[in-house]
């Protein structure tokens, strides 16, 4: 009777055992500390979106973890098994348990982080259509929160300046960014950009932060290929403005035309009535011609002290300029440009 008294017990304690030991398991699962990697953390890249019951192999691959198995019993577990995470970067904690690994990369799934890069274009139409190809943003929602006076107002711009707030740069973002939120990292960036240092060249030149940014699209669209005569441009602008002459810049014309890719600018379009027509007004225009590239602003605010007032471009196909201090040797340069105009058939 005692040996099956015994071997009853054994039964009922090995099959409490048995029922147990998952529950062990994830007892184990949930407090290990499941890090493959040396440091605090780990940024990775998630090239593609996956489910979760992928990603545990994916994350041995990228050398985040070391234990799939466990990894992927909390995922079963949690009934995450079937749930995607989107494509972008995370950041990964050393100090995160396997469950707050789970748990975190979980809240995460629908906000992956991604690059957002904002680069140099023509107008707000523009910069709305490449950043609704970067991200989740409609872009005829964001022109239309980019036109709308309440948002100029809210950030303390004039319609003709308000395109001044948005300064090239790659930002790191949710993928889940919103156009309300993108236009306030913008803004948020411009107070960043726009530091002591920058505010004091500005007012040593004596312009606004906002004049500089329009004289910088003046001189990004004047030299679109040689990035390296930005600093002498700016120069030459900044020397007749010191002097109260006209600008006269081929791109203020065009860009008052409404005629951006015209090749040659003749005397009808010279004669064009704008406020951004420097041919015709002294100084800078009411606002800025296009959103001109971080590395340009700078050019400005370092720009190259000489004494030019006048330039034509040289009569090679280098895409740099001939500048002289005067008229007469402005057309001197202008009449070898001619010429070689004509020599290689040019029009």
């Amino acid at each position: 009777m005692k040996k099956i008294t015994s071997l009853i017990v054994l039964i009922l304690i090995g099959f409490l055992v048995f029922k147990s030991y998952p529950y062990f398991q994830l007892y184990q699962a949930k407090g290990l500390v499941n890090i493959a990697f040396e440091g605090d953390r780990i940024n990775v890249t998630i090239e593609d979106d996956l489910v979760f019951s992928q990603l545990g192999n994916k994350l041995l691959e990228l050398g985040v973890i070391k234990d799939v198995e466990a990894f992927d019993l909390l995922i079963d577990y949690k009934n995450y098994t079937n749930d995607t995470l989107k494509k972008g970067k995370i950041a990964v904690l050393s100090k995160w348990t396997n469950n707050t690994m789970v748990n975190q990369l979980f809240l995460m799934r629908n906000q992956g982080i991604v690059d957002l890069t904002v680069v140099s274009v023509a107008n707000l139409e523009e910069l709305s259509g490449n950043i609704s190809k970067l991200s989740s943003i409609d872009s005829l929602d964001l022109l239309t929160l980019l036109r709308d006076p309440r948002i100029h107002r809210k950030y303390g711009f004039s319609e003709n300046q308000f395109m001044t707030m948005f300064i090239p740069n790659t930002f790191e973002i949710f993928s889940s960014l919103t156009a309300p939120e993108f236009i306030q990292l913008m803004a948020d960036y411009y107070k960043s950009f726009w530091n002591s240092s920058r505010k004091q060249k500005a007012s040593n030149i004596g312009l606004s932060q906002s004049e500089i940014y329009t004289l910088a699209s003046i001189v990004q669209m004047e030299q679109q290929v040689r990035y390296d005569e930005h600093s002498k441009i700016a120069g030459l602008y900044i020397n007749r403005l010191n002097i109260d002459m006209k600008l006269q810049a081929d791109p203020t014309v065009k860009f008052a035309n409404k005629l951006p890719k015209l090749r040659r600018v003749l005397n009808r379009h010279l004669k064009y009535d704008s406020p951004y027509n420097t041919y015709l007004y002294n100084g800078l225009p009411p606002g800025p011609i296009c959103i001109p590239d971080d590395k340009t602003i700078d050019a400005v605010l370092n720009y190259e002290k000489h004494n030019y007032i006048y330039m034509c471009a040289q009569p090679t196909f280098s895409g740099y300029h001939n500048f002289a201090t005067s008229y007469s040797g402005h057309m001197k340069n202008y009449r070898l440009y001619k010429s070689w105009l004509e020599e290689n058939k040019i029009k």
